[in-house]
């Protein structure tokens, strides 16, 4: 569930992190590197090895998963390691962090882990797009929320932050400044403070953490509500060499 408000920004811009747009055609910007993070631990990936001459990211609602280069997602894949299709291992996932226009991002495993629903239907379109896809078909079965796509452009290759990172970040897409505006999303996807305050906790922050605690399972998906990135269906393989976005 989610809501589009027409309007101005709904926190204060000592409250967002902000990122510049930098294509033409759609809401992207520059993203610098991705990597994992085991809890308790430090980044576990050289960030150049995903993203080793900058990349660009497409921050857009219309898509259900994560869109990424298929070298990209081999690394990510051997960092991850292996997810239980029943998601019994679930709590023992790490996070996974990227950099938008210098600001880090962190996205835990209740936004990008999945568990399909409806798998033994006819969705043969949306299941081949699926990267981290078993080998056997089967309904309620969890998996990371990632699909392939190979594309290239002015910032190097493509990816698409689709419904993963909404589930985490209520985003302002700012037209007249040509920005895009992030906060923290709450309970009921409404705009918290991205920036933690460090002299006391807000009411804000803590209520942010309170909704988050029992958060301990993926997000239930129906295989045939997901929407694949409409690009991926766009153009053809010359065109994905040098596309400017």
């Amino acid at each position: 569930n989610g809501f589009l408000t027409w309007g101005p920004s709904a926190k204060a811009e000592e409250e967002v992190a902000k990122a510049k747009v930098y294509g033409k055609h759609h809401w992207a910007t520059k993203m610098s590197k991705v990597y994992i993070q085991h809890k308790g631990q430090e980044k576990q990936v050289d960030p150049t090895d995903v993203c080793p001459n900058g990349c660009a990211a497409i921050i857009d609602s219309g898509t259900s998963l994560i869109a990424a280069p298929r070298a990209a997602l081999q690394i990510l894949a051997s960092q991850l390691g292996a997810i239980n299709e029943d998601c019994s291992n679930f709590h023992e996932l790490p996070n996974l962090l990227f950099s938008l226009d210098g600001q880090d991002f962190e996205l835990p495993p209740r936004a990008y882990v999945m568990r399909m629903r409806g798998a033994e239907l006819k969705a043969n379109d949306i299941w081949d797009l699926l990267f981290f896809k078993p080998r056997i078909r089967k309904s309620e079965q969890c998996m990371p929320a990632f699909m392939e796509m190979n594309f290239k452009t002015q910032m190097g290759d493509m990816w698409i932050l689709g419904m993963p990172f909404f589930r985490e970040f209520h985003t302002t897409f700012d037209r007249e400044k040509q920005i895009m505006k992030f906060a923290k999303a709450g309970p009921d996807c409404e705009p918290m403070p991205f920036f933690e305050k460090k002299e006391a906790e807000s009411e804000d922050t803590v209520a942010l953490v309170a909704s988050r605690a029992n958060v301990s399972k993926p997000l239930e998906v129906d295989m045939q509500d997901l929407i694949p990135p409409r690009l991926s269906l766009q153009y053809d393989d010359a065109e994905k060499e040098d596309m400017e976005i």
